[in-house]
């Protein structure tokens, strides 16, 4: 009787592969319910969270919205996303949204926004067109610790009450944002354009096509405070250090490092010093397109400029001085930048 038992029994390495099955299905059936369950609860918050906004005055649209991803993501996607800021006459929107977080790594938010999207502010008008818009946000548990955006095939046209139209182009443009410094009360900015181009009233200024870079430290700018962010920010001291930037089209390079200040009527001040090179194909004539401003600009490299002492930034060099806001290379004067905000907002 005994030796019949034990031929009834399974062997031990058929168990196996049959107890590791079961216990593979029992986790995979209770990932399943707390996925579900984290699902319900996200969608409880973000109606929970918009309902807070809409009494404070802001209004945010995300119709037809679901949370899919299972089973390693959650990834929100809505029609018609907006948002309207009623206070401020403010509303933007754009056909299409799409929020994802990765479970392994649930610090990092990316987000896809499909366009064309439109911002109005009061009279004023911003439309913008692209191939492919793309955001991400890593957070920490004291806050934000960084912030980018990437735009492919960007046509932005601003279309400001009683002023010319602005038409931006990108082939690609890239922004990223972060706090630095001690406690985190600076702010680092930096943002690149690739193949761009500039209209104002249907008028090209500089080059068809151009790379431009310019990074920047608003320093003791966060936080921000209760009230409008540059007032406070110029209250601190408005310092805007350092400043640096790279332009190149044609063959011609020019960078720049210098620093900045914003005062209480919203104005810059401060010095940039540029270095030149690759002047020589302006005075070949090989650099075509570049338009009457830039030309002159570059000429003024040439004629006033002097040879730069950095032996890792040879060139002609020359300061741009930003004097309560009128802006100028050496004798020649560029423009004027207007107030960033208004005296007393």
């Amino acid at each position: 009787m005994i030796r019949d038992a034990e031929t009834t029994t399974p062997p031990r390495r058929f168990r196996l592969p049959l107890v590791i099955g079961l216990g593979v299905a029992i986790a995979a059936a209770g990932w399943a319910a707390v996925w579900a369950t984290a699902r319900g609860r996200i969608l409880t918050e973000i109606d929970g969270r918009l309902a807070v906004l809409a009494t404070r005055g802001v209004a945010v649209a995300c119709a037809d919205r679901e949370i899919g991803g299972f089973p390693f993501r959650m990834e929100l996607t809505c029609r018609s996303p907006g948002v309207e800021i009623r206070g401020r006459g403010l509303t933007a929107s754009a056909q299409a949204l799409r929020v994802v977080a990765q479970v392994w790594d649930p610090r990092l938010v990316l987000v896809e926004v499909d366009g064309p999207g439109i911002v109005m502010t009061g009279g004023d008008e911003t439309a913008a067109k692209w191939r492919l818009l793309r955001a991400s946000l890593r957070w920490a548990g004291d806050g934000v610790q960084r912030v980018s955006l990437s735009v492919d095939g960007l046509d932005l046209t601003a279309k400001p009450r009683a002023k010319p139209s602005v038409h931006l182009a990108a082939e690609h443009l890239e922004a990223h944002g972060r706090p630095h410094g001690e406690g985190g009360r600076n702010l680092d900015l930096a943002t690149a354009f690739a193949g761009a181009s500039l209209s104002v009233a249907d008028k090209r200024i500089g080059p068809e096509r151009a790379d431009l870079s310019v990074s920047t430290t608003l320093v003791d700018f966060l936080p921000p405070g209760p009230g409008a962010p540059l007032p406070a920010f110029a209250a601190r001291g408005g310092r805007i250090e350092p400043t640096k930037l790279s332009f190149a089209v044609g063959g011609i390079v020019v960078e720049g490092e210098g620093a900045l200040t914003l005062d209480g009527g919203g104005v810059l001040d401060g010095m940039v010093t540029l270095v030149a090179r690759g002047l020589e194909t302006l005075a070949n004539g090989g650099a075509k397109g570049l338009g009457p401003e830039l030309t002159t600009v570059l000429s003024a490299f040439v004629l006033l400029g002097k040879a730069s002492k950095d032996p890792d930034r040879p060139g002609r060099r020359l300061e741009m001085i930003v004097d309560h806001g009128s802006v100028r290379i050496g004798r020649v004067t560029l423009g004027r930048i207007a107030p960033l905000f208004a005296a007393g907002g």
